[in-house]
């Protein structure tokens, strides 16, 4: 990235829990907003988005996080909400188990309105389309089945359900055949929905040796789905922007 310099910030904009972009392209969560005990300043706290079972969560004054930079002459937001990334359960557990409060979550008709929020095959990496996948598994594949029981495209379009469709399958053979020595992991963490915690205590490991579980996982299926693209000729990750 060559040079940026700072520019002033929008103190009243309106932050929310959730992901977002800086403008270098890391990705973050944003937990929640606080108010500084002593000197009465804004802040954010925030939470580090990796492959890594063990974030970090470090504060910024909501001032800085607010800022605008301007970077090769284009002004930016030093930190853009990404909308596209669904807030998962897992990630919702996990917060909960580090002292730290999810989402709110909306009543039950606003949910319903966003059902189709998940948007598909839109992943930057193959590591992180393989992260996506997993911990989007309960939700795909209930909605899957649901279309497949009412035999029509339900909360979701054509084309996301040809991708939807396309994904499942694949995991799912892949965790019979190719990955089946991870299919004990996959199901307790993501089908029966055991918290890093939970499957540490249950099997008796500490959070350092189930996160290399699950790393192992990931990359194993991020291969293998940059092997499909290979084979089939075309690209399933998120088209570059120049």
């Amino acid at each position: 990235m060559t040079g940026w310099r700072k520019e002033k910030s929008e103190i009243g904009r309106k932050i929310r829990a959730g992901y977002y972009r800086r403008y270098d392209g890391k990705l973050i969560y944003l937990v929640t907003a606080a108010e500084d005990a002593e000197t009465g300043e804004e802040t954010v706290i925030l939470r580090s988005y990796s492959f890594s079972e063990v974030p970090q969560y470090f504060t910024m004054s909501k001032k800085s996080f607010c800022e605008f930079v301007e970077v090769n002459g284009e002004r930016r937001a030093k930190y853009k909400r990404v909308t596209n990334m669904k807030i998962t359960e897992a990630v919702i557990s996990n917060l909960a188990e580090d002292g730290m409060c999810g989402p709110i979550r909306k009543k039950s008709a606003e949910r319903d309105a966003e059902y189709d929020s998940r948007v598909y095959q839109t992943a930057p990496t193959y590591l992180a389309y393989a992260k996506d996948l997993c911990e989007n598994y309960h939700f795909d594949s209930a909605k899957y089945r649901l279309c497949m029981n009412e035999k029509r495209y339900a909360a979701i379009t054509r084309s996301d359900f040809v991708k939807l469709k396309e994904d499942i399958q694949f995991l799912d053979n892949a965790l019979k055949t190719v990955l089946q020595d991870h299919q004990a992991y996959f199901q307790e963490r993501f089908v029966d929905g055991l918290s890093i915690r939970k499957y540490a205590d249950v099997h008796q490991l500490n959070r350092g040796s189930v996160d290399y579980l699950q790393k192992k996982l990931l990359t194993a299926l991020a291969q293998l789905l940059k092997e499909r693209d290979e084979a089939d000729g075309i690209c399933r990750l998120r088209p570059k922007t120049t």
